[in-house]
């Protein structure tokens, strides 16, 4: 996308456009959020045990 709007790169794209897309940074540090919390075993989705033979 760069390239085709004649930018030198993705992050002089985004320095331009980004105001567009205001949500995405709440959306990118809930993903992080989520992310970490599943990491350090906080917030991590419930896994089953198995059965003991």
């Amino acid at each position: 996308m760069s390239e085709r709007l004649g930018h030198t790169n993705a992050a002089m794209t985004l320095n331009v456009y980004s105001h567009l897309f205001p949500e995405s940074e709440e959306r990118t540090r809930a993903a992080v959020d989520r992310a970490f919390g599943v990491m350090s075993g906080e917030g991590a989705p419930h896994v089953p045990s198995q059965p003991q033979d």
